[in-house]
């Protein structure tokens, strides 16, 4: 690399330098391949200015004339390599496709619980982007602004070429803006042997000693106007606020002022209070008096904070780098002196312990507005500082009181009041709490914004019950407190708190604040953003902050080792980070009502309980209040049948009867519950996005029957319409249903079809998922033909006993990538209203031998469906008892059974009782029979069915035979058979005396085929009352 330092002295010199830099080869053609400059790092003036040098470059006009693109990449606030990446994706305008990518993995990141920092490239969109650039054959110019703290190589990461006989240039600089001197990570640039910038240029003025004060005024306001204008854009706050840069360029100076000093003279905690030492000492100004809403006080002009708070995000000042300051044995020498300082009146250092006169700080008493007293010692019933009625920020660090008490303390009480009545900021560090946050000062402190206490011994928080109901930040850290109030009721008042940060506390006793709760527990009102536990908490059992509906950032980290339980109900948490914690007793963990929450990462398996859970209650599908009963939703039916009334989910049995309650929209939150997952705990599992808008009708003839009847009934009649064949009973059908919507019969189920059976109880150790989802979710890669499955995890669907798929929509497949179709303990099975479902057990003939356990499968409007299993080979249904189907109109054959495939296929459906199928206007077949590559010897004559008890076939015209070969059901008891006329034969009942009455048309019984006539002999007949006059004859042609 080449380094080189130029002369200039406003930002427009520096700019046209580099930009000849930069087009030198054009001109000089004596370069080789390997003495071309294409990658440019340019430094500024020791730092400063870097970044308004490279803004005014890409504004050149030269620059657009001599290259065919300028790409000017700003990401001063480092967010990740795949930002930067979208970033200059969207300036080459790749197709939308393309840029949805970024989407849909950051979605899939989400759901990952991957932190927006550690989000890399995508290289799908890496290659788009290598041959977009080829082929625009184009000169770029890249001017890249990059606040991480490494080099990114831009030929890698968004594929420009930028070696051998390329054109194109990068000029880049580091660390975003109004930087001085952070040298470190430059050098570090500079020394590592896989750099791939070229050349280093740095720019010095006249005077090499130091920058003259016009220079340095010109580069602070150049770079502060890019600050207010990011500041704008971001906020999105009044432009009077900081939309000055004269006032940002002040905010700098004070920082860098701040910084110089507080090195080694006195700790200012920046990163705490940056934003408060301009508030309080007056360099952001508060709105004035008549922009304020009406009873506004002093400090509640939140725009003015918050503007200030932006700000200082805004400005990453390293405030480690200043070698030239003393030592750090003085510094430490220094801080452990006793001393009051402000920003405005200097550093003054008193003897060890001194007690400061009443009148020391008399001549500026109303000037003085920030103060820190160091490890003095006064009557804190009569300050020093008390005549200082213009103080706003006042900081105690290691000071006590005095054991004497001011003879005329009692006539300080007016002056004490209007001391700390107009306090905006208080921080206590390591001293005594106990007078100065008594409840009688804390009343006074009507206007307090901010309190920060640390070190605190023996301090009862309860004395903030009711109190300080301006404060936006309360910070209580490494103190030990107690609680006399309610602890759910501690912060009920203090309404605007945004910010709340607990970490490393622990009771003053065994018996006091055990619990630590947010004030939307016993408020409707809650501001809380932001909730900071990062270095444990001792002694605490139980955190909840259910019901602060702003709080989005939780941050947990540290031992943890008392707490029991943790809810954060009706909260906006998007990823609930455990993994920094020690919670040896976790027990239960409720996010009811977490709707954003995408994930949950949790500590490692020896820094948890090893049993696991006992309880996990999860729903982010709910908007209801926090207070609205779970066992309400448990216990109603999941929906409405088209045919019949929905089961309830679980019997009669509530919610809290589950250990585990999980209810969310999206099925890939589920991933996150792998490494506490238990297969002991009873589970109910939910997949339910919001209800699909109501069903369009359009200009049916039939619209007064859609208006007075339910959703179910609505779609019902679209069915009806989409059949393959004309339903012969139609007309009747829509009698009957304008009959039930009216209330002239007991229910639509009566029509044709018995109900579905109730849900089986629930094993202790099983668990019971219903899915209804009717949001299209983004795929991870591919396009939108791609099929949508249901993301269940392996672990889920082993467990799993009880399955209700219903209106989801865009789903094609509920199995599994890992589990394929074979949920291995599934009893009770129910399909409703998927649309696009292709098949439900999609069996791979090369897959182990599975025996499956369902009891009962009933199906629902699969308009989709071709089949139900395409395949049995190597699996059999030998526990099915009950199978229902309605309005499948592509349903082309059901279950196949087979022989020769492997020992007890034969068992196969030997235990089915009821058979019911309506409105598949396709199907030829239920039952096919399929060969296996082991069978020896002829096919066998019949398939036996001892449990067949009740047959109803309706509007089946394409069924030629309901098994593939013979089939004997000497148990049948009833049977009823509409519109089936291709069926030519019905099974056989065997030799006994029992007679059964089958319900069916006349005409399609005389065309009945027997094998003798004993078989006919055992059925008796009976013909409906009304009768068809134009029937369908045999099999319908299309």
């Amino acid at each position: 690399m080449r380094t080189e330092e130029f002369h200039a002295d406003t930002i427009d010199d520096a700019a046209e330098y580099i930009l000849l830099e930069l087009l030198k080869e054009k001109t000089n053609t004596t370069r080789t391949i390997g003495s071309r400059d294409n990658v440019f790092y340019f430094d500024g003036w020791d730092g400063l200015g870097a970044s308004a040098v490279l803004r005014a470059v890409a504004q050149c006009p030269l620059a657009g004339q001599e290259f065919d693109q300028v790409i000017h990449i700003d990401c001063s606030m480092w967010e990740s390599r795949r930002a930067l990446q979208k970033a200059v994706a969207e300036q080459l305008g790749l197709p939308s496709q393309v840029m949805e990518l970024f989407d849909r993995q950051d979605e899939e990141d989400d759901f990952r619980g991957v932190a927006k920092g550690s989000r890399a490239e995508l290289q799908q969109v890496l290659m788009v982007m290598q041959q977009h650039i080829q082929k625009l054959n184009r000169r770029f110019l890249v001017i890249f602004h990059n606040g991480s703290d490494e080099e990114i190589d831009l030929a890698s990461l968004c594929g420009f070429p930028l070696s051998g006989f390329s054109t194109n240039k990068v000029l880049w600089t580091f660390q975003g803006r109004l930087r001085l001197m952070p040298r470190w990570g430059v050098e570090k640039t500079m020394k590592s042997e896989r750099t791939t910038t070229h050349a280093f240029i740095n720019t010095v003025s006249d005077d090499e000693e130091k920058l003259p004060p016009e220079l340095w005024n010109h580069l602070v306001q150049k770079e502060a106007s890019e600050v207010a204008e990011v500041c704008k854009i971001n906020t999105g706050l009044d432009s009077t606020i900081i939309g000055r840069p004269t006032q940002v360029a002040e905010c700098f100076m004070y920082m860098l002022g701040l910084c110089c000093r507080g090195r080694h003279s006195v700790d200012y905690d920046w990163a705490t209070h940056g934003a408060n030492y301009w508030i309080c000492d007056g360099i952001i100004k508060q709105q004035g008096q008549g922009d304020r809403e009406a009873g506004a006080t002093d400090g509640d002009d939140d725009r003015s904070w918050r503007a200030a708070d932006a700000l200082q995000s805004e400005m990453t000042l390293d405030v480690d780098y200043h070698q030239y300051l003393p030592s750090s044995h003085l510094a430490r020498f220094v801080e452990s002196k006793p001393s009051w300082i402000s920003p405005n009146y200097g550093f003054n250092q008193l003897p060890d312990r001194t007690i400061p006169k009443a009148d020391i700080f008399q001549h500026y008493a109303e000037k003085l507005s920030v103060l820190k007293l160091s490890r003095c010692t006064f009557d804190f019933q009569s300050p020093p500082f008390l005549c200082c009625y213009g103080l706003r920020f006042l900081w105690l660090d290691h000071c006590e009181g005095t054991n004497n008490t001011s003879p005329d303390g009692t006539g300080k009480e007016e002056d004490i009041r209007r001391c700390f009545q107009r306090l905006w900021v208080l921080d206590l560090r390591y001293t005594n709490c106990d007078q100065i946050l008594s409840a009688h000062m804390l009343d006074l402190m009507t206007q307090l914004r901010e309190l920060n206490v640390i070190g605190a011994d023996g301090w009862d928080m309860g004395q903030l019950h009711g109190r300080l109901p301006n404060i936006h930040k309360l910070r209580v850290k490494t103190s030990r407190v107690s609680c006399s109030c309610p602890e759910n009721d501690l912060f009920s008042e203090m309404k605007r708190m945004e910010h709340l940060d607990f970490s490393g506390n622990y009771p003053s006793d065994f018996s006091s604040k055990t619990s630590l709760f947010g004030p939307g527990v016993s408020s409707n009102v809650s501001c809380l953003e932001t909730v900071v536990i990062v270095d444990g908490c001792f002694g605490v059992e139980q955190i909840s902050f259910r019901g602060c509906t702003e709080l989005k950032n939780l941050l947990l980290g540290g031992r943890m080792t008392a707490v029991r339980t943790i809810d954060i109900s009706g909260t906006a948490v998007k990823t609930l980070d455990l993994g920094k914690t020690t919670i040896y007793n976790l027990d239960e963990l409720y996010l009811l009502d977490c709707q954003k929450l995408c994930a949950i990462l949790w500590p490692p398996y020896d820094e948890m309980k090893q049993e696991g859970l006992g309880k996990l209650w999860i729903d982010t599908t709910q908007s209801a209040p926090i207070a609205q009963s779970r066992e309400d939703k448990a216990k109603r039916g999941t929906t409405e049948t088209s045919v019949a009334p929905a089961a309830t989910p679980h019997g009669s049995q509530p919610s809290s009867e589950f250990d585990w309650y999980i209810s969310v929209q999206d099925a890939r939150l589920l991933g996150s519950l792998m490494p506490v997952y238990s297969h002991s705990r009873k589970t109910y599992v939910e997949i339910s996005s919001p209800p699909h808008p109501a069903i369009a009708v359009g200009g049916s003839k039939d619209k007064g029957i859609f208006r007075r009847a339910s959703r179910g009934e609505q779609q019902l009649l679209v069915n009806m319409e989409q059949q393959p064949a004309r339903a012969v009973y139609r007309d009747i059908s829509m009698d009957r249903l304008q009959q039930a919507s009216e209330g002239g019969a007991e229910a639509l189920g009566i029509m044709w079809m018995w109900p579905c059976p109730d849900v089986p109880d629930l094993p202790e150790s099983r668990c019971y998922m219903h899915i209804q989802d009717q949001i299209k979710t983004k795929l991870p890669r591919g396009d939108e033909q791609t099929s949508t499955t249901i993301t269940v995890p392996w672990f889920v669907i082993h467990s799993v006993k009880i399955l209700h798929v219903h209106d989801s929509m865009f789903i094609t497949s509920i199995t599994s990538d890992i589990c394929g179709s074979e949920w291995p303990y599934l009893e009770w099975c129910r399909i409703e209203r998927c649309p696009k479902l292709d098949s439900v057990f999609n069996n791979d003939i090369e897959g182990p031998i599975f025996i499956y356990q369902l009891r009962l499968f009933w199906a629902s409007q699969l308009l989709q469906s071709r089949y139900i299993s395409i395949t049995n080979g190597r699996r059999a249904f030998t526990h099915l008892t009950l199978l229902h189907l309605d309005f499948c109109p592509r349903l082309i054959h059901v279950l196949p059974f087979s022989v020769g495939w492997f020992a007890g296929e034969e068992d196969s459906l030997r235990l089915l009782e009821t058979l019911e199928i309506a409105w598949c206007g396709n199907l030829r077949k239920i039952f096919p029979f399929q060969m296996g590559p082991h069978h020896i010897g002829h096919v066998p004559d019949y398939k036996d069915f001892p449990r067949l008890k009740r047959i109803h076939l309706h509007e089946l015209p394409s069924l030629q035979n309901i098994c593939g070969i013979k089939m004997s059901a000497p148990n049948l008891e009833t049977i009823k058979i509409r519109g089936c006329w291709s069926l030519t034969r019905l099974p056989d009942i065997g030799r006994s005396n029992k007679v059964v009455e089958c319900d069916c048309e006349k005409e399609w019984w005389d065309r009945l085929e027997w094998d003798d006539r004993s078989q006919a002999d055992s059925y008796r007949p009976i013909h409906p009352r009304y009768y068809k006059k134009t029937m369908l004859r045999g099999s319908v042609l299309r």
